[in-house]
């Protein structure tokens, strides 16, 4: 079984609106007139996407199929993780120790000068 989505030339997951549309295009370029065997391809996956009867009787028939077609995994393709951890330098934590350092010198002044002066 060929994939519907595919023969339609649109993405899989496309609404109702972009496989009606899809299909009167492709009807008007293979006029069943001209080019018979074409059109019942685009018309078979017209039917199976848009029908939900005429999905569910192609799944009773070719069960395996179908669901593979209809209901795909994501084309999700995962990027290789990289070979080593980047390493960390010490001006990487500058942001992180910033603040820290703000705040401990802060506190020795105030201990050096006898709790006097407010930040």
């Amino acid at each position: 079984m060929e994939d519907p989505y595919q023969v339609l030339g649109i993405v899989p997951g496309a609404g109702s609106e972009q496989i009606g549309q899809a299909y009167r295009t492709l009807v008007r370029r293979f006029p069943p007139e001209l080019n018979p065997e074409r059109f019942a391809r685009i018309h078979r996956a017209y039917e199976l996407l848009s029908s939900y009867e005429r999905g569910m009787e192609e799944a009773y028939r070719e069960p395996d199929a179908v669901l593979d077609v209809l209901f795909s995994p994501p084309r999700f393709v995962p990027r290789p993780l990289p070979e080593e951890p980047c390493s960390l330098k010490p001006q990487d934590f500058e942001p992180l120790m910033g603040p820290l350092r703000r705040a401990l010198l802060e506190r020795l002044l105030r201990e050096a000068l006898g709790g006097k002066g407010s930040p």
